[in-house]
């Protein structure tokens, strides 16, 4: 049985070049020779795989796991569009009475 240690060196070793790639549940407990595959071990692949710049995550039903590359990026750093109005919602704003007599309109 591989430890979660060897199968997250295993898997950077395999696939580094590759930028994302997905097993499935029967792939991972093959390939680490478990009888069951328990979400610990999985969180310990993926925890393992972090310092590498890689995540482990599953589907909803735990069929797939994904090997992701993990972005360096924070999310404000490239632009908080929702801190300002867009230019269609400014227009809305001034004057909403021309969409209500529209719906109005269509609605008699």
């Amino acid at each position: 049985m591989k430890s979660a240690k060897e199968f997250a060196a295993w898997l950077i070793e395999r696939f580094d070049s590759q930028a994302n790639v997905w097993l499935t549940r029967r792939d991972i407990t093959e390939l680490t020779s478990r009888q069951s595959l328990r979400s610990e071990f999985i969180h310990d692949v993926h925890c393992e795989l972090m310092s590498f710049g890689r995540g482990l995550i599953a589907d909803i039903k735990n069929d797939r796991y994904y090997m992701v590359s993990l972005s360096e990026t924070y999310w404000k750093d490239v632009g908080d569009i929702y801190a300002k109005p867009l230019p269609a919602m400014k227009a809305r704003q001034a004057d909403p009475a021309p969409l209500i007599r529209a719906f109005q309109k269509q609605t008699s």
